[in-house]
């Protein structure tokens, strides 16, 4: 018998013993490759613009560019030339441009911190509805990512039922015997996007160069519409977003969104529940009509507009304060009805998120304007801004007090008109003095304030003499009663003593506390003047002018390389003097230095009027 080399070095004593020998073992699977374990990732929606493409799209951009200021030249010359004429003509050139133009030409109608209100209202009009593509593609797109379409699908209708810039959406029926709404990306959407986006880019960013437009100004707009936009996109995160708020919402049983079928979703693929009910645009129609017999048939299942428009209030507050996103994009056209006022949204592509501290704002606000304190409402509002510019505080306060005043007034009014008492009249006309004065909005300060718009305009149409704050007070009471359950069940809990997670938090406490000592002792210890806002600007300025220095340098040294080269290989000596003042006696080359300095000095303006929006450090 041949040794295994195991045994080799075991002495020949413990060889001869009983001790050494085999012991069962469990038989490893052969379908074991490796041992290796590969953690996924969460897959990110990215669409590769090229490099032509964009080029492409920024002529399509200047085309439009042209087309719109002729027009505006045109209006100036015949002394017809008004902000409202400016704004149409906005509209009809980004619908004649595609279906990427009509997707941000949306998105750029919810930014009133950045447009005129009159630009935004138009562009609001813009109707998401595009030629659809064939069918044919949309099958090939299926099946790309679901499998054969006979393999999913008992019936399949061709025809969409709707067709936007983004997606196509069919009418679908599963093997088990669902009916479902199927959402297609439309093809080659994504890149084109994309391009659009990065022609954008070069277009602001050469506006900031030149300083037709404050650097920096549009950075946080251009960051925020390429995340709204890619997000839009992706049809995965659209299932999740509306799949968390179905399960949310199944407590209270009066809103809810559709089944979502999660095999059958992908990026560019949404399987869900085919909703049937009355839209909100069919019934806002019918109160606007009073059309009797349309709504005589609703009241029979059980839809009264009244009732439904208070419920929406709840909804809305529901979401912001207490939900962990909102749905950002309420129209008529993405809320169904069903039978008992049964609220169902559909379409998440657009949800906003908000901070505690944001959230804990809106709640502080709401309370002041219940007891009508105007001046707490101005003081809490500012927290919905960015970083203060240096700009006439006293006057800012002054132009918002206003605002909260007349709406705070409108509400206790009877004979107030319904838009005078609508909350998103009043964002609007706050976005307006803020961008008056400079001050930036967030992302999530411009995704509530037009959910909140759109919810007052569907509540103000199905009840014109609604009483918002006694439905804001109906809201704090129901989410009080629910709070108070939760209470009574947490003391019941702990009637044997605290629980193991008190423990937790009294660990967690006592940790927070002797941290909290900790901060007050290096607080105590830092001097109160800080510098960092005035060395920033003083390092920008250097920076400036450090760059300019290199190019002097390389400049000089190209001259002086010149002037070695002529004198050792041509025997001659260049007149750089009078070569200077032979070109600077051109008037082309004097306007382009006195713009290049130009420029310059309004870039270390605008720097100094800039405000620091680093945060402490730690």
């Amino acid at each position: 018998m041949q040794d295994s080399p195991a045994t080799d070095d075991v002495p020949e004593a413990a060889m001869a013993s009983d001790v050494l020998r085999s012991m069962p073992r469990r038989k490893i699977s052969d379908d074991v490759v490796s041992t290796t374990v590969t953690l996924p990732r969460a897959r990110q929606v990215h669409f590769d613009a090229g490099a032509i493409r964009p080029l492409l799209r920024l002529l399509v951009w200047l085309g439009c560019a042209i087309r719109f200021y002729s027009g505006i030249l045109f209006d100036w010359a015949m002394r017809r030339d008004s902000i409202e004429r400016r704004a149409v003509r906005l509209r009809r050139v980004f619908e004649h441009a595609g279906a990427s133009f009509i997707k941000l030409g949306q998105q750029l109608s919810l930014r009133a911190d950045i447009l005129p209100y009159a630009y935004c209202a138009e562009l609001g009009k813009m109707l998401d509805r595009v030629p659809p593509f064939p069918s044919k593609q949309a099958i090939e797109v299926i099946e790309r990512n679901v499998g054969a379409l006979n393999n999913v699908f008992e019936i399949f209708d061709p025809e969409p039922i709707g067709s936007a810039s983004l997606a196509c959406v069919y009418q679908a029926r599963l093997k088990t015997g669902q009916e479902v709404a199927v959402k297609v990306r439309r093809p080659g959407i994504g890149p084109l996007i994309a391009a659009d986006l990065r022609a954008l880019d070069w277009l602001l960013e050469a506006a900031e160069m030149l300083t037709f437009l404050r650097p920096g100004l549009t950075r946080r707009f251009r960051q925020d519409i390429r995340t709204i936009l890619f997000r839009e996109l992706n049809f995965r995160a659209e299932a999740g977003y509306m799949d968390f708020f179905r399960q949310r919402s199944r407590r209270r049983g009066d809103v809810t969104a559709p089944r979502v079928y999660f095999r059958y979703c992908t990026e560019e693929v949404l399987v869900s529940e085919f909703v049937s009910g009355v839209w909100m645009w069919e019934l806002i129609g019918a109160v606007d009509s009073n059309n009797e017999a349309f709504l005589e048939r609703v009241r029979e299942q059980g839809i009264e507009p009244k009732a439904l428009a208070r419920k929406l209030i709840r909804t809305m507050h529901r979401e912001v304060l207490e939900e962990l996103f909102f749905h950002a994009d309420p129209h008529p056209a993405n809320i169904v009805v069903g039978a008992n006022n049964r609220i169902c949204f559909v379409d998440f592509g657009a949800v906003g998120r908000f901070s505690s501290q944001t959230r804990k704002a809106w709640r502080e606000l709401m309370h002041h304007m219940m007891n009508g304190d105007i001046t707490r409402m101005v003081n809490c509002s500012i927290s919905f801004t960015g970083p203060l510019p240096p700009v006439d505080v006293e006057r800012f306060g002054k132009e918002v007090e206003q605002i909260y005043a007349d709406w705070v007034y409108a509400q206790k009014n009877r004979g107030s008109e319904w838009w005078e008492r609508s909350t998103g009249q009043a964002w609007l006309r706050y976005i307006e003095v803020a961008r008056k004065f400079g001050v930036s909005m967030s992302l999530e300060t411009i995704q509530f304030f037009r959910a909140t718009f759109l919810y007052d305009t569907i509540v103000a149409r199905l009840d014109r003499h609604i009483d918002l704050a006694a439905a804001y007070r109906e809201y704090i009471e129901e989410a009080a009663s629910e709070a108070r359950q939760r209470v009574k069940k947490s003391i019941k809990k702990r009637l044997l003593g605290p629980t193991d997670m008190d423990y937790l938090q009294i660990e967690q406490l006592t940790d927070s506390a002797t941290q909290l000592l900790f901060q007050v002792q290096r607080n105590i210890e830092t001097p109160i003047i800080h510098f960092r806002n005035i060395v920033g600007k003083l390092a920008y300025i250097a920076m400036l002018l450090l760059r300019l220095g290199y190019i002097g340098a390389g400049a000089a040294a190209a001259v002086l390389i010149a002037d070695a080269v002529s004198r050792r290989w041509f025997n001659r000596e260049i007149d750089w003097p009078g070569l200077w003042n032979a070109a600077t006696s051109f008037g082309w080359i004097q306007l382009l230095l006195i713009a290049v300095a130009f420029v310059l000095i309004r870039r270390i303006v605008m720097r100094l009027s800039q405000p620091d929006t680093r945060p402490p450090e730690r």
